[in-house]
């Protein structure tokens, strides 16, 4: 290729154009507000934040009938050493993160790139003298792949998720996601513990992971709890299995780097305690379905904060755990629908877009032994950067008065 053109200069955009740097590629970097004119080039690389109806440069991209490739499938392409891959619905964080400390434990380089980390694109352009990279793949990245071909993937999960995204809905997410198998062979295909129909080399059974049938690990004493988490657990080691000899995977040293694992910020995270009350920051919860995992993690009575973008998802299951809160503090641009599942079931309080408000409210609400959980089932850019600004405040307003 002599020339490419990228939509998007956020960051995917500029690992993208980094690799085209090192390869003596001329490229052209464009945003939506920026042009209103389609560069020419031989291919289109396309940033995963951009959405296929939404965007005019990608619906002008569309009709060109260029090839267009997103940035990972770009990366990929230049990307010669071995690629193991996350994606599903919910815990794609954690597992990309524990395959990568698993691989370092055993003194493999691994790095962690793609939806979290490093752009695959930055990466494959570093020179660095990574072994393998373990990548957190999105829906978004797996829409234009081509010849994305991972030694091995994982598919966690289907939640309702991104919904908004997709005209065939649920369907063609999910059927989005399965294409991260496209170029993998069948034995390297691994399925998450929520899949019951699939078979496995690792299994899970009340705190304990099985591999092939023998008792492998007892997870208790780590910090990976509830089946959610057993779920990560499992699909990292089984990633693993993939590229280390059984041997190293079966040793002492491996199960004790398991156990020795901690999640991430923003994960059921415990950021105080304050007149009884436990503050606990679970930002990362962006879906139904995660809040569910959450909230089961938890005792006693909850005061829950929820809201944010919504993107189309069915927030009916969280009416099957209304008797768990005490209330909930609704807010942001979707929180009216989660009122309608809720309204009837248990408290509501809507308090608009005000998120020092919110924490007043939760405070004034929580009694002595509660938990108040940010847990949203939304994503954050209604009010927030990110998912972990959200967070960050949370915690911050947790411990003053407001």
């Amino acid at each position: 290729m002599k020339n490419v053109t990228i939509l998007g200069a956020g960051v995917s955009g500029k690992a993208a154009a980094k690799l085209c740097a090192v390869n003596h590629i001329g490229c052209t970097v464009v945003n939506d507000g920026d042009s209103a004119v389609l560069p020419d080039g031989d291919l289109i690389v396309v940033s995963p934040g951009l959405h296929p109806a939404r965007s005019p440069l990608y619906q002008m991209a569309l009709a060109s009938g260029r090839e267009i490739v997103s940035e990972m499938e770009f990366g990929c392409r230049f990307w010669k050493k071995p690629l193991l891959a996350i994606t599903g619905t919910n815990g794609k964080t954690t597992t990309t993160e524990l395959t990568c400390h698993l691989l370092q434990s055993c003194a493999v380089k691994a790095e962690v790139c793609g939806n979290i980390g490093r752009p695959l694109s930055d990466l494959a352009a570093s020179g660095d003298d990574c072994e393998v990279a373990v990548i957190e793949v999105s829906s978004f990245q797996l829409e234009k792949i081509c010849e994305f071909a991972p030694l091995a993937a994982g598919i966690l999960n289907f939640q309702s998720d991104h919904i908004d995204r997709y005209a065939g809905g649920f369907a063609e997410y999910c059927a989005t996601k399965e294409k991260i198998f496209t170029h993998v062979m069948p034995e390297n295909r691994i399925y998450g513990l929520s899949f019951p129909e699939k078979t496995r080399r690792v299994t899970y059974q009340a705190g304990i992971l099985f591999l092939d049938g023998e008792k492998f690990c007892d997870l208790s004493g780590g910090d990976l709890p509830g089946f959610h988490n057993a779920e990560n657990a499992a699909c990292a080691v089984e990633l693993c299995l993939r590229y280390l000899p059984p041997e190293t995977v079966r040793s002492e040293k491996f199960k004790r780097a398991l156990l020795d694992f901690r999640r991430g910020r923003h994960r059921v995270e415990v950021v105080g305690v304050r007149n009884g009350v436990t503050f606990v920051d679970d930002s990362k919860g962006t879906n139904p379905a995660a809040v569910l995992a959450a909230i089961d993690s938890l005792p006693g009575q909850l005061v829950i904060l929820l809201g944010g973008l919504g993107k189309g998802m069915d927030f009916s299951p969280l009416a099957e755990r209304a008797e768990r809160f005490r209330a909930a503090v609704l807010y942001g641009a979707d929180r009216r629908d989660i009122g309608k599942v809720l309204e009837n079931r248990c408290p509501c309080v809507d308090c608009g877009s005000d998120f020092a408000l919110v924490m007043s409210t939760a405070k004034a609400l929580a009694q002595p032994g509660d938990t108040v959980l940010l847990s949203p089932a939304c994503a954050s850019m209604d009010m927030f950067k990110n998912y972990a600004e959200r967070g960050d405040e949370f915690a911050r307003l947790a411990m003053i008065d407001c």
